[in-house]
């Protein structure tokens, strides 16, 4: 492989962000071995976790997973016991998504789980550019959903 071909892909932010990514999922597939939620259904469920009576709506906006894909982990989920739907407390026309004991006790420790990658995939840098790469984040996420 020619040097020119490795430096344009040791500068490209998208081809970067990509290998970052699959750095997480592997670590998450470390981490948890023979789990069967891959990272999207536990993002899905963490956020259940945290607040009741979620429509799918609420959970393509506070996970940014698109509405489609949202929609089929949320049947995925469901039919693997770890969710249940329900009318909503709110708005009796809407439906809502809870947590099942089992889901309760798979998300246990969640947090834990997430400290736990993290600190293994900036383990490279200093906590101040780990703070820094954070924030760059959220700007360009902000950038782009504004």
């Amino acid at each position: 492989m020619s040097q020119n071909n490795s430096a344009h892909f040791q500068r490209s932010i998208l081809h970067l962000l990509r290998r970052v990514d699959q750095c997480a999922t592997q670590l998450y597939s470390d981490e948890t071995g023979d789990s069967d939620l891959t990272l999207r259904q536990l993002a899905i469920m963490t956020a259940i976790s945290r607040e009741d009576d979620l429509s799918q709506t609420d959970l393509v906006a506070i996970t940014g997973i698109d509405r489609s894909t949202v929609a089929g982990i949320v049947s995925r989920l469901i039919r693997k016991g770890l969710l249940e739907r329900r009318r909503s407390p709110v708005d009796g026309r809407a439906y809502c998504v809870r947590l099942t004991k089992r889901g309760l006790k798979a998300v246990a420790g969640a947090d834990r789980l997430y400290s736990r990658i993290e600190k293994k995939l900036l383990s490279g840098v200093s906590s101040a550019e780990a703070a820094q790469f954070v924030s760059t984040l959220k700007s360009i996420l902000g950038s782009q959903t504004a």
